[in-house]
């Protein structure tokens, strides 16, 4: 009865890895992404960068209503009588009879026509704001798929630690049954039968330590990009590590429409838009720019005597002054022109090389994380066998072994080949996780169903 009570009791033990109960706080993997989604300071970053763009667009539209400046003057200036052809005061004498002045003017230049300098501009600002807007979509989703490893490592750590640590309380339990036996003489048993034991329970207990060193690691990685205080009593919310279930297309139609629907391949075409719009302004500098100008002008001084002849001019008293011309603007540097066009044109090449060689890359990491995705589910297939056979092998040895008919070699090398076929198998669940979550981002689809 003893011996199927234990029996019942290892296959309990067995079937329910990974089970446990927590008060804490969970987090699963949306809430987590969210999270990390929220506290990421490289999102953080990009937001800046967003907001940047966004000024320098409302920059360059507002160059299309031009320029204009205000300008006033306050002081003291000396006093002036008389006419052109006579005055009692000497210009000289500038502390002779202070007093007030003000000057304003008020200068507008609005842009008529500028050769397609503002047109670029504007064109210029608009792709880099999409460019920036991509860039950040790219962040996001480097952000999505650390957090995701982040998770499936920690369940995978976690899972093998209970692995380990239920092997460590089978082996204490036939290191206690073998001492029982040598205590009572029993025949079945000999001293280098509790020796292997023993050295077995070592290298059992070396492996929980190592195992609960990087769980306790992972944990912590986990909550510094969540915004979590590791200290606290953050847990996740998932117990088991399973397949996730996935919806995994045809390779073909991945490698068709996924580059498409990849930020980094919008970055490069909003990028080489920007680029091909700046070469456009910089040609333009060949020509001119013409402008209305206009505004006003005013200056008084109380004590200094008001000039009516159009030719006699006082800068410190006039009236207002209307102005409204038509000017011209005509930078002539030609040969720095041709510079700046010239290395606006090189950097436009550059962009279309990488956008070339981004291409095929991104094909080629759509490929990659096809064929791991399909390695792995082949090799969950195949380790999933080989758990369940050494499961039933762990259970018979362990049966022989309570009812004295196996040694203890044959109980040591069973649980050595139930451990390592069950890590196997969490290691394939987990690598199967994270192929999914990096083909998610390399086609740039979540394939799951999850929702953050």
């Amino acid at each position: 009865m003893r011996t199927h009570a234990f029996v019942a009791g290892l296959v309990l033990l067995l079937n329910s890895s990974g089970v446990r109960a927590s008060g804490s706080p969970e987090y699963d993997l949306a809430a987590c992404i969210h999270a990390a989604l929220t506290n990421s300071p490289d999102l953080g970053a990009a937001a800046a960068d967003l907001a940047g763009a966004r000024a320098r667009l409302g920059q360059a539209k507002a160059g299309r209503w031009g320029q204009s400046e205000y300008n006033q003057l306050l002081g003291f200036v000396n006093e002036a009588h008389g006419d052109p052809t006579f005055s009692p005061n000497n210009k000289n004498d500038i502390f002779q009879g202070l007093g007030p002045f003000t000057r304003l003017e008020l200068n507008i230049n609005i842009p008529l026509w500028t050769f397609g300098k503002l047109d670029s501009a504007l064109k210029a600002a608009q792709e880099g704001l999409e460019s920036e807007h991509a860039r950040a979509d790219g962040k996001r989703a480097e952000v999505i798929l650390s957090t995701k490893q982040l998770y499936y490592g920690l369940l995978l750590g976690r899972q093998l630690s209970t692995v380990l640590h239920d092997m460590l309380d089978i082996m204490d339990k036939a290191v206690k049954k073998t001492q029982e036996r040598l205590d009572a003489s029993s025949s079945g048993v000999t001293e280098i039968d509790l020796l292997k034991l023993k050295t077995g329970r070592a290298r059992f207990a070396k492996g929980v330590v190592e195992v609960d060193a990087s769980v306790s690691l992972t944990r912590s990685a986990l909550a510094r990009t969540i915004g979590v205080d590791a200290d606290s009593d953050f847990d996740i919310a998932d117990r088991k590590l399973l397949p996730v279930d996935a919806t995994i297309g045809p390779l073909d139609g991945y490698l068709a429409e996924g580059p498409g629907h990849r930020p980094e391949a919008r970055q490069l075409q909003t990028g080489l838009a920007a680029q091909s719009a700046k070469v456009d302004l910089e040609t333009a500098g060949y020509y001119p720019t013409v402008f209305l100008a206009t505004g006003l002008r005013y200056a008084h001084a109380g004590n200094r005597e008001e000039q009516t002849n159009p030719f006699a001019y006082d800068n410190f008293n006039y009236n207002v002054q209307p102005v409204g011309v038509v000017g011209i603007h005509w930078d002539l540097n030609f040969f720095l022109t041709t510079a700046k066009v010239a290395e606006a044109r090189a950097d436009l090449d550059r962009l279309a090389v990488q956008r070339r060689d981004a291409a095929s890359g991104l094909q080629l990491e759509i490929r990659r994380a096809y064929s791991d995705v399909v390695q792995a589910r082949e090799t969950i297939k195949v380790t999933e066998e080989g758990r369940k056979a050494g499961r039933g092998l762990l259970i018979l040895s362990m049966s022989n072994f309570e009812l004295a008919f196996g040694e203890a070699e044959e109980l040591f090398k069973a649980l050595g080949a139930y451990t390592e076929a069950s890590s196997d198998y969490f290691r394939a669940v987990h690598d199967y996780d994270v192929a999914v979550a990096a083909l998610s981002k390399a086609v740039g689809n979540e394939l799951t169903s999850l929702v953050y």
